[in-house]
């Protein structure tokens, strides 16, 4: 049966719609969690551009976090196998070597089983240094901890490499959880978000979130509520960065 490909117009309209529905989830939830959801009404498309680059990268780095000492195990082990070869097997031409594929598909699961635990030693051991030194939040480390657990799904389990549906719903499940990681980052980094002082006085101290159609997304966090308003850009004295 012979598939039939896509055009690549089409091609291009399905990788758009994806991109865009991830930063459309991503601010979604960052506007959820500050109770401001409205806000999406106002954000244009080309606005979300911006997260769709975020949660790229964020799923390389973690990516590159697993990949790495995925890459460096098997450096390891060949260095070990190079010091203490291991014996070799003998395929007969005639038989079918039933017991030696036995032994080599043994070897293979013991050989990831053992890369899976190598990677999450390591990567582990990176995150808890991180989080203890302050570098990052405790929610980071879940949330990367998650992204770090599927993305070893998606490299080492057989079934899912070998399944291209199951393959398509682990990526899917990825992008997701990825974007809402990348949301909840922008969530804990409001702290240090530059400071807005309006042309009208007021007690208030606005932080930007957003720019969007010649006007910035102010929010007021006071302990028991937070507010949200639109201004224009020409209502702003100055915007200063926290310290």
């Amino acid at each position: 049966m012979i598939q039939k490909e896509l055009p690549l117009t089409e091609l291009l309209g399905i990788l758009s719609a994806i991109a865009l529905s991830i930063s459309v989830i991503s601010n979604a939830y960052f506007y959820y969690s500050l109770d401001a959801i409205w806000v999406m009404s106002i954000l244009s498309p080309a606005f979300y551009v911006s997260e769709i680059i975020k949660v790229l990268a964020l799923i390389l780095a973690v990516t590159a976090l697993v990949g790495v000492p995925m890459a460096l195990y098997a450096f390891l082990l060949r260095k070990a196998h190079h010091l203490k070869p291991k014996k070799r097997y003998k395929l007969s031409a005639g038989g079918d070597n039933h017991e030696i594929k036995q032994q080599l598909r043994l070897a293979e699961k013991k050989f990831v089983r053992w890369r899976s635990f190598f990677v999450v030693f390591i990567t582990v051991s990176c995150i808890t240094c991180l989080s203890a030194l302050n570098i990052i939040s405790r929610p980071a480390v879940l949330w990367t901890a998650v992204l770090i657990g599927v993305i070893l799904v998606i490299l080492t389990d057989e079934e899912v490499r070998k399944d291209k549906g199951l393959r398509y719903l682990v990526l899917m499940i990825l992008a997701v959880l990825a974007t809402c990681f990348s949301a909840q980052l922008k969530l804990n980094n409001l702290s240090s978000s530059p400071e807005a002082v309006l042309k009208v006085k007021d007690n208030n101290k606005w932080i930007v979130l957003d720019s969007v159609q010649g006007s910035v997304i102010l929010l007021n966090r006071a302990e028991n509520n937070a507010s949200i308003k639109i201004v224009k850009f020409e209502e702003i004295d100055r915007i200063s960065s926290q310290h």
